[in-house]
């Protein structure tokens, strides 16, 4: 009897830990939750994370933003180790939008990928990337309320970090993935892999937005 009471015991033990894990899992997944159908349209405001991925990448993202009101904005700008040109056009967006460089803070990241890298050997070059992106963002004063992101692979390992710190509550970041105008009928390799984390996941082409029923669609945005 003792013997019976034990195994129970002890099967409660584990499978309690592992049930709340599931259940956290549940509650902040956001694949796992009712799409709103009136998404908010509100002003950015607070703390805004924004991922410059070189090239095109950082060519829609600023012309997304030129659309955006800075005001009141405290922005945190990730660029790829060596992009200088992201940066520089990251200065010069705000300069022209009349946001103060104090309220502004630059992060170099390790690239996940480099451009024409095959995925296998791509492996220990993601892993240096999310070691990196870890201790850059543990380390953040303050977590942004908004994290923006377009790709490339980059923006993987910064989204499911800031999902990490969501999890086990450190931080309530809202993750907003924006789709290249390039992705008419498929999915960016790195959009479908932060699909489940993301809070807002928009395309600029409809036909993926009648694919993929978590896709936001409001016309070409860049």
């Amino acid at each position: 009897m003792a013997t019976e009471s034990a195994i129970c015991v002890a099967t409660v033990l584990v499978l309690f830990p592992v049930f709340a894990a599931l259940v956290r899992l549940i509650y902040v997944l956001p694949a796992l939750q009712v799409k709103s159908a009136t998404p908010s349209n509100s002003q950015l405001r607070g703390h805004v994370m924004i991922l410059l991925g070189s090239g095109g990448h950082t060519g829609e993202m600023c012309r997304i933003l030129q659309q955006l009101n800075f005001e009141r904005l405290s922005l945190t700008w990730l660029v790829s180790t060596g992009d200088t040109t992201s940066l520089e056009k990251a200065q010069m967006l705000e300069e022209s939008k009349g946001h103060s460089p104090k309220n502004s803070t630059y992060i170099t990241l390790k690239r996940a990928r480099k451009v024409g890298q095959s995925l296998k050997s791509s492996v220990l070059t993601t892993l240096a990337s999310i070691a990196s992106t870890f201790q850059k963002l543990v380390h953040l004063q303050s977590y942004p309320d908004v994290l923006i992101i377009n790709g490339p692979g980059t923006c993987v390992p910064v989204a499911y970090v800031l999902f990490l710190f969501k999890y086990v509550g450190l931080c309530r970041t809202r993750i907003v993935y924006i789709e290249s105008l390039a992705r008419v009928n498929e999915l960016s390799l790195s959009g479908r892999l932060v699909l489940p984390v993301c809070d807002r996941f928009i395309v600029q082409w409809e036909p993926l937005a009648m694919r993929y029923k978590r896709a936001e669609y409001y016309g070409i945005l860049v």
